[in-house]
């Protein structure tokens, strides 16, 4: 009895170690899942995968910048932020705004858009689909939101969707430059023609041409060799200064700053010819003026007239004389050249057009030589010339204030906004 009893204790004795032993390995493998369902990649992976979303289909993003643009790195970092949620299904393209085709990209999808002119070359914009975004409106919400929106249809590459060049699109770039653009070349070289500081060289000229007694015929072939030295040697310096400038494009920061001095330099003789105007008004004499050329530059030219002018080839050396006097002058008619040149810059478009402002500006700038020796030759001296020049004196100095102030607004709006 006894030994029936004590192997009944001793069978519940063993039960209970079993099912304790089977508690705790259970517990155990429960434990050991649930720490490696924890650590384990595949658990992260899931847990990634559950947080961060998904889109059925590709969605394509361009996006325009410019090296430099502040606004334009706080926009990468937001593209930065929005590829961590869609890896894999978000493509995105970056377009420097400051290549040329890359403006032509712009203008089309901008248009595609219906984005408004005046914010069509701007930075940084992202277009996505049929909609864009431009600066302030580029967060990470918006985006977001235009990605779940064409996550569910199939949608064709922005710069897909431009395949060709699209000529009408730099066509529009071009009108909307040339609206104001021709008008305020042609007026700046006309102006700079009638510079006075300019215009008293022409006027010694002649005075010295009469002193040695060129006349008739001799007066047309000197004027027009000296005129057309003068128009290819400011065609040549103006073409040689625009491919500096447009070569800063590669450089936007470089190519800014530059724009932006050189409109605060229009500014300054703005101001300058506006101060002669009043001193003119005032005292009526034109010995006070800032924006001429200084003395020893004055003795270099009327020397140069004087030795070249008496040769027995006068023809030719009218065209020497000419191309000296360009050189020496551009002290003076410099003034409005630069920033005319740098206005220029600014048009987006090809070299062949921007050489035909050049052309424009500079066939302006010798109409008045070709009218004064047109005259001279009919018998106007240039003692009428002096009276003519001092009389409009004021005038030509408004003209020009107006128009370093209208150069130098036109440059602070495109070194601020392009």
């Amino acid at each position: 009895m006894k030994t029936k009893l004590i192997n009944n204790k001793l069978n519940n004795a063993n039960r209970r170690k079993f099912y304790l032993a089977l508690t705790l390995v259970l517990l155990s493998l429960f434990s050991l899942i649930f720490i490696s369902q924890i650590s384990s990649p595949y658990a992260i992976n899931s847990f990634a995968a559950s947080t961060s979303s998904s889109v059925s289909s590709p969605v394509y993003l361009a996006y325009f910048y410019e090296v430099g643009c502040h606004d334009c790195d706080k926009a990468k970092i937001i593209l930065k932020d929005i590829s961590a949620k869609y890896p894999g299904n978000l493509i995105i393209e970056s377009f420097d705004i400051g290549l040329t085709e890359n403006m032509e990209l712009a203008e089309s999808l901008g248009e595609l858009c219906q984005m408004p002119e005046e914010e069509r070359l701007l930075v940084p914009v992202i277009f996505i689909g049929d909609n864009y975004l431009f600066r302030g409106t580029i967060t990470f919400d918006n985006l977001d939101e235009l990605i779940q929106k064409y996550s569910t249809t199939e949608t064709i590459a922005p710069w897909e969707k431009i395949k060709e060049k699209d000529l009408t699109a730099q066509d529009r770039l071009i009108a909307r430059f040339q609206s104001f653009g021709l008008t305020a070349v042609a007026v700046s070289g006309l102006i700079d023609g009638i510079n006075p500081c300019a215009f008293a060289t022409i006027i010694f000229f002649i005075s010295y041409l009469a002193l040695t007694n060129r006349k008739g015929k001799e007066i047309l072939w000197v004027g027009g060799m000296f005129t057309l030295s003068v128009f290819l040697t400011y065609f040549l310096i103006g073409t040689g200064a625009l491919k500096v400038i447009t070569s800063l494009s590669f450089l936007p920061l470089v190519r800014k700053i530059f724009v932006l001095v050189t409109a605060a330099l229009a500014l300054i003789l703005g101001v300058v010819s506006l101060y002669d105007y009043l001193q003119f008004k005032k005292k009526g004499t034109t010995k006070d003026a800032k924006l001429q050329l200084p003395p020893f530059l004055k003795n270099m030219i009327h020397s140069a007239i004087r030795k070249n002018v008496r040769f027995s080839n006068y023809i030719l050396m009218a065209a020497v004389t000419g191309f000296i006097v360009s050189l020496l002058e551009l002290a003076c008619t410099g003034q409005i050249y630069l920033p005319t040149i740098m206005f220029i810059s600014t048009i987006p478009d090809l070299k062949a057009n921007a050489l035909f402002y050049l052309l424009l500006y500079n066939l302006m700038f010798i109409l008045p030589l070709v009218l004064v020796f047109s005259f001279t030759y009919w018998g106007t001296t240039s003692a009428q010339w002096a009276e003519l020049t001092q009389k409009n004196f004021g005038k030509i100095k408004i003209a020009m204030t107006l128009l370093f102030f209208g150069l130098a607004v036109l440059l602070f709006y495109s070194g601020i906004f392009y």
